[in-house]
């Protein structure tokens, strides 16, 4: 089928990090036989707008477009592009909360006409499930998560998430379909040695919590353990962050490694022997999902969906986010891993994330919305 990826946040030159769970479900359509076009709809100025408006990202054609609502002509250019990108195909699939906003216009001036297609989302987003956690402005529009009644299928990457939309959209609409997991190469060994690696990733805002992750690792160099962290992401905390890690003498223990690209953050995780990132909220949590298929445990604050897949098979999760909790899960994690074989934790994150997994569940989910269509 020819397939229109509608997103409102996509990868790009500029900035490789936006998004790359979009990019890796396009991925794993295309490795279904798919034709896929996508439409990067820019919403604001918030963002820049990324410099080439037409190109590739990993072989998927990209129009990117600019949308502002202080610009009226803006939207009515973008809605434009989006009707006509629309008549070519067989299946429109938006990916964020904020595309459906963007594809509601073109995509109901079509069905009003009998021309519309059948629609399948993809969402991502903790607001959708914890609006609180997003802001009190957030929380007071939450009601437009009413929006979710327009596609005929919508899919969710936890089974938390799909359960939140279903609230919203048309019956026996939502399904889970889980972010990619992508097993970068061979899973190195863990060594758990002198110092005890760890890794966080993810960016430096005050929803991951790194400057609760700094002073946990103070509070382990206070009982005698040994420990260097990598954190890789970038973000506005990253001045209070330096400031707190000179504070507590930690520059030789701590380094911010900044934004990366995917290839990039598999080494980052292969060299470490934990992942752990105390974060307030998430939904698939696609960074600690990574780290077990590089076969890494994963120590962080029990808080969203990903909990279908981390538990103490493989993980070590928490209730409380204070340094001296998070540092005895730290060391739980140690105990009860460093024996274990890196390639056994990978292996079925590996199986049940690849890209052909969850291919194959988009291809469900697109028959199914063909058949409400």
């Amino acid at each position: 089928m020819k397939i229109l990826v509608i997103a409102t946040w996509y990868p790009h030159e500029e900035n490789p990090a936006e998004a790359p769970f979009n990019a890796e479900h396009v991925e794993a359509i295309r490795g279904q036989g798919h034709e896929v076009r996508v439409v990067h709809v820019r919403l604001g100025t918030t963002l820049a707008m990324p410099a080439a408006l037409l190109d590739e990202w990993e072989g998927t054609p990209v129009r990117r477009v600019l949308a502002d609502p202080k610009r009226p002509l803006t939207v009515v250019a973008a809605e434009r592009l989006l009707h006509k990108e629309m008549a070519w195909a067989d299946m429109v699939h938006t990916m964020a909360f904020s595309s459906i906003l963007a594809a509601l216009p073109a995509w109901g001036a079509r069905t009003v006409v009998g021309r519309g297609r059948p629609w399948v989302h993809t969402e991502h987003w903790n607001g959708v499930v914890n609006p609180a956690s997003v802001s009190p402005r957030w929380e007071k529009l939450s009601w437009i998560r009413k929006v979710l009644c327009f596609p005929h299928i919508v899919t969710g990457v936890t089974g938390q998430l799909a359960t939140e939309m279903q609230k919203f959209a048309r019956p026996n609409a939502a399904r889970v379909v889980p972010c990619v997991v992508k097993g970068r190469g061979a899973v190195a060994p863990t060594s758990f040695a002198t110092p005890l690696r760890l890794v966080a990733v993810g960016g430096l805002i005050e929803r991951k919590r790194p400057l609760t992750t700094i002073k946990t690792v103070a509070w382990l160099r206070e009982q005698g353990l040994e420990v260097y962290l990598t954190w890789v992401g970038e973000g506005p905390q990253r001045a209070e962050c330096e400031a707190l890690i000179s504070e507590l003498k930690l520059n030789d223990q701590i380094t911010l490694a900044g934004s990366v690209r995917p290839a990039e953050v598999a080494k980052h995780l292969s060299a470490a022997d934990l992942f752990f990132l105390p974060t307030a909220q998430e939904n698939f949590f696609t960074s600690a999902a990574e780290a077990l298929a590089a076969g890494r445990a994963v120590v962080a604050t029990r808080v969203g969906g990903f909990s279908d897949y981390a538990d103490d098979s493989n993980s070590r999760l928490v209730d409380e986010a204070t340094p001296e909790v998070l540092g005895e899960a730290v060391m739980s994690a140690v105990a009860a891993f460093e024996h274990v074989s890196a390639e056994d934790l990978a292996a079925p994150i590996r199986a049940r994330f690849s890209p052909e997994a969850i291919g194959r569940l988009f291809d469900e989910a697109y028959t199914a919305a063909l058949a409400r269509a």
